[in-house]
């Protein structure tokens, strides 16, 4: 099983930083002439996947189509090169997977060896659920069960500490709850560890294990100090340091 797990955000990369997120996009990829884009976290497709393909996709040899350029949602993923599900709504990605019979189906090709690649809702549900998102509930999906790709839940966009807002005298402080806050708010209910991932930052993940290659990242256990983990860093499916 070969993923690519990115936060979104990547328009705020360095140079650097985009040449090794498109470097990995090309490993993942690698030998494929085309990959299906998932474009349901958004509600007019057509001009999601127009958008990724033109301004973003860096493959400029690999077909990048659209989900919604099929006849037979199933029929495609079952028989999908590759995999790449864009960002937007959680809840309406989710709600669409269920609506189209699509979360087996890209379970077992995923784990088949199908290369997948998700950036933010993407992301999201390569979880065990999508508990973990920031998104508001615009439509209710059958189930929050998503596609278990892995054994941890990510929180992507994540930040560290208050956010500040600027208004004409200056800086003030948001009084909303701390991204912190609402994951420790997720382990009252749940023992499954969340990371928390940077703007912009990437885990490249196979089989059981993952490496953080982009950004920073925050690891939350129920009960424990969270701990903060730089670039480089790999880890198990329990989310510890190895």
């Amino acid at each position: 099983m070969r993923l690519l797990l990115s936060s979104g955000g990547n328009s705020s990369l360095s140079s650097k930083q985009k040449t090794i997120l498109n470097t990995q996009i090309e490993e993942l990829f690698r030998g494929l002439d085309e990959v299906i884009f998932i474009s349901y976290a958004q509600k007019n497709r057509i001009r999601y996947t127009t958008k990724v393909r033109e301004k973003s996709w860096p493959l400029k040899n690999i077909k990048l189509i659209g989900i919604e350029e099929y006849d037979d949602p199933y029929d495609a993923i079952k028989n999908a090169k590759g995999i790449y599900v864009g960002g937007g709504n959680s809840f309406l990605l989710t709600h669409e997977l269920y609506e189209n019979k699509l979360i087996k189906i890209l379970n077992d090709v995923i784990k088949s060896g199908i290369p997948y690649m998700g950036v933010s809702a993407g992301t999201n549900i390569a979880c065990p659920t999508m508990m973990t998102t920031n998104d508001m509930p615009i439509i209710m999906p059958e189930k929050l069960d998503t596609l278990n790709l892995v054994n941890f839940q990510i929180n992507p966009h994540y930040h560290e500490g208050p956010v500040w807002l600027k208004n004409e005298e200056g800086y003030v402080e948001h009084n909303g709850e701390t991204r912190a806050q609402r994951i420790n708010e997720y382990h009252q209910n749940n023992i499954i560890p969340v990371i928390g991932l940077f703007e912009g930052s990437l885990i490249k993940w196979q089989n059981q294990k993952g490496k953080l290659m982009i950004g920073d990242a925050v690891i939350f256990h129920k009960g424990k100090i969270p701990k903060k983990i730089k670039n480089g860093t790999y880890l198990n499916n329990n989310l510890e340091i190895i």
